[in-house]
């Protein structure tokens, strides 16, 4: 038996979102980083192929990319704890690998976020 490999796959999108009665509309640079764990493949060692994994991550971008969280079916409120879940929903069916969701905002070194694990 192998050790299981991690592979993970990240991007970013600009989004707008409030939090009555903590903040009023905002936007941020959010960061998302999609986690794969598995049995390596025997002959390219990942746990999923990134080619495939990042077709399944295009719509999700496409969705919140430069657009207002509130209104997103899902993501009434979203903070980054419910970003992060709303992303698992979306792609756990179609990466049985998916293992963690991270999204974060702000800069490196003085980033906020949440891991996702299901």
């Amino acid at each position: 038996m192998t050790n299981p490999v991690e592979t993970y796959k990240e991007f970013t999108f600009e989004a707008a979102h409030e939090l009555p009665p903590y903040s009023g509309l905002h936007g941020h640079s959010f960061k998302v980083r999609i986690a794969l764990t598995g049995e390596p493949d025997p002959k390219f060692g990942w746990s999923a192929n990134l080619y495939e994994v990042e077709r399944k991550i295009e719509e999700i971008h496409k969705t919140l990319d430069h657009g207002y969280l509130n209104q997103v079916e899902g993501l009434s409120v979203p903070s980054l704890e419910n970003i992060a879940a709303w992303i698992w929903q979306k792609l756990r069916g179609d990466l049985p690998a998916l293992s963690e969701v991270v999204v974060s905002r702000g800069p490196d070194g003085q980033a906020e976020g949440c891991v996702y694990r299901g």
